[in-house]
């Protein structure tokens, strides 16, 4: 055997063993565990409080959720600065905090019966989600294989569907337990809430211990094979390169005039995700008649769940799948059993159709993520960040619109809605991503 036939097939042998993520990727993504355990629950109480427990309108409730977005507005942007410029782990640390104040909060305020205390929780968490997810999204598109991404982000969800569901057995025991024999203490009832505040600082401490944020995949890699890895890969490439055909004044023009398609294109997404999702528990309960709390919280609860222990899997697929194609599919599957929703009668049959929904929407997901994660290597805090923002300034909107046609128009008016920007976006995310291509510092195939 020749030395050059030796050298192609020893190649060929690295590139099989080269790592997917670097090795504290998994250490670092637990922290969303101890962070997940109370979203479904807190999901669960924030329309079952306002409007059952606390009699609130459906305005009312909108306002409850956009206090949430009106929060993150405020501090993304400084965010996304901060991502890039200080400590990720000091960020994350902060995030942890912030929610476990956000539980606290909404515990105070059901205890005190103050819708004030309860919707300034929505607002603390808004505030300090961005503290969270940006540098957190950050590291895992620094920590995996830019060819592996979307299964990165996919390993991130799937941690949120262990937390949510470890984290909803304790919930849904402790509710079920206080409702049956103690349904006049509210201390008992809704103690879960103390809980997943401790959990969440608990989950905090332990990341900013055991996760090295200089270690890069890049870094990683080189580390390993140090012949095999061109120099390059060590160097961030800025946002506009590689491009000689035009000046960099023009590529800037042509690079921002993309992205600002992609971001609003993500706003409208996040509008439209938000105009219906508020009140789908209200549906259950007033127009299909399920009025037991605990069935409500049985038939909600798998679709919060099922899609994100799947997320991985779902993730190595959105790698293979061309971007544009995968778009395009889960916004019209997503239209489609939107439609479903409102068409169906059983409590059961609704919960399975949002499983579906929630299987198409976290798809979708994985692959926006990965096409952001792209764009920039040297500024990816503020990708992230700018994303964020006008994502949660499209879910202001949402409820809001949700709210007053569901006063105004009927139930299933949200749901109408959705459907129809649903489709209509998916024409936009086409052009911003064929348009974005030239521009990416990890170029799509």
């Amino acid at each position: 055997m020749n030395t050059s036939s030796k050298e192609f097939k020893m190649e060929i042998s690295q590139s099989l063993k080269t790592p997917k993520i670097t090795p504290d990727f998994v250490p670092m993504i637990r922290i969303i565990f101890w962070n997940s355990t109370g979203f479904f629950f807190f999901s669960f109480l924030i329309p079952y409080v306002t409007v059952q427990l606390l009699k609130a309108s459906g305005l009312i409730l909108g306002f409850a959720f956009t206090m949430q977005t009106i929060g993150g507005l405020i501090s993304s942007p400084l965010v996304g600065y901060l991502t890039d410029k200080y400590s990720k782990k000091k960020l994350v640390l902060i995030g942890s905090f912030g929610r476990a104040a956000c539980y606290i909060s909404m515990y105070l305020g059901i205890i005190f019966s103050s819708l004030l205390i309860f919707i300034l929780g929505m607002f603390i968490l808004g505030f300090f989600v961005g503290f969270f997810w940006t540098p957190l999204d950050t590291l895992i598109s620094e920590k995996s294989n830019k060819t592996n991404r979307s299964y990165a982000f996919g390993k991130r969800a799937s941690m949120i569907g262990l937390g949510n569901l470890c984290g909803s057995v304790i919930a849904f025991s402790i509710f079920w337990l206080g409702n049956t024999f103690w349904p006049e203490d509210l201390f008992i009832v809704y103690s879960p809430l103390l809980l997943f505040a401790l959990s969440n600082i608990f989950g905090g401490i332990i990341f900013s211990l055991k996760v090295n944020e200089e270690l890069t995949y890049e870094k990683h890699v080189f580390n390993l094979f140090p012949d095999n890895v061109e120099s390059i890969i060590a160097v961030k490439k800025p946002i506009v390169n590689d491009v000689k055909s035009k000046t960099i004044k023009t590529l800037k023009k042509g690079f921002f005039l993309s992205f600002l398609i992609l971001i609003i294109a993500i706003m409208i997404s996040s509008m439209n995700g938000s105009i219906a999702y508020p009140f789908y528990q209200v549906y259950l309960i007033n127009n299909l008649k399920v009025t037991d709390p605990t069935m409500v919280m049985l038939i909600y609860f798998p679709s919060q769940v099922v899609a994100l222990l799947f997320a991985p899997k779902l993730g190595k697929i959105s790698d293979k799948i061309n971007p544009i194609i995968g778009i395009s599919i889960v916004g019209s599957l997503g239209a489609f059993v939107t439609w479903l929703i409102i068409n169906t009668n059983s409590g059961i049959v609704f919960g399975i159709i949002l499983i579906a929904d929630s299987t198409f929407a976290w798809t979708g997901n994985l692959i926006l993520q990965n096409v952001l994660s792209r764009i920039s290597k040297v500024h990816r805090g503020k990708i992230f960040g700018a994303a964020q923002w006008l994502s949660m300034l499209g879910s202001i909107a949402g409820p809001l619109i949700g709210g007053l046609v569901w006063d105004n128009v009927g139930p299933t008016a949200p749901f109408i809605i959705s459907i129809f920007i649903e489709l209509s976006i998916i024409p936009l995310y086409i052009i911003a991503i064929k348009l974005l291509k030239p521009y990416m510092a990890e170029k799509i195939d």
